[in-house]
């Protein structure tokens, strides 16, 4: 499931959350149409400071992503072993390209390429896969930089 915007806040009105200028803005940067791909949380306020100065701050970005992720609306993952969180709104099974060049990170979807099968006895609850390496953007720049060298 990708979460929408609307769904997203239907939920949150469902649980009783009100829909404040400061939550507002913060679903429109994680499901809307600003919505950015992956963000940490710190990414997620430097990007919403950037347009809308002094209106949010970074535990308010916190305080949302902890609500939205305990709804079942956020998922957390870690993305190049740094230790920082980013967040998807993408909920089904799925796996991560990480450019190690650029940072970009995409989803691979279906996640088709591993089998949740285990060995008897063991339950699967999560499967995570990250592929890294370099984007073809990267790529096509490095190809770009070494023909100038040459």
């Amino acid at each position: 499931m990708n979460v929408t915007l609307q769904y997203a806040s239907e939920r949150l009105v469902e649980e009783g959350i009100r829909i404040t200028r400061q939550r507002e803005l913060i679903l429109q940067y994680v499901y809307g149409e600003k919505a950015l791909s992956h963000p940490s949380a710190e990414q997620l306020f430097e990007t919403i400071y950037a347009d809308h100065p002094k209106v949010v701050s970074l535990p308010t970005v916190y305080k949302n992503i902890r609500v939205l992720r305990q709804l079942g609306l956020l998922n957390e993952l870690y993305i190049g072993q740094n230790g920082i969180a980013r967040y998807d709104k993408l909920l089904h099974p799925h796996h991560h390209l990480h450019c190690t060049c650029c940072g970009s990170i995409s989803d691979v979807v279906p996640a088709l390429w591993i089998q949740q099968e285990a060995p008897a006895g063991f339950q699967v609850d999560h499967v995570y896969v990250e592929i890294s390496g370099t984007c073809e953007s990267c790529r096509a720049k490095q190809s770009s930089n070494l023909a100038i060298a040459m």
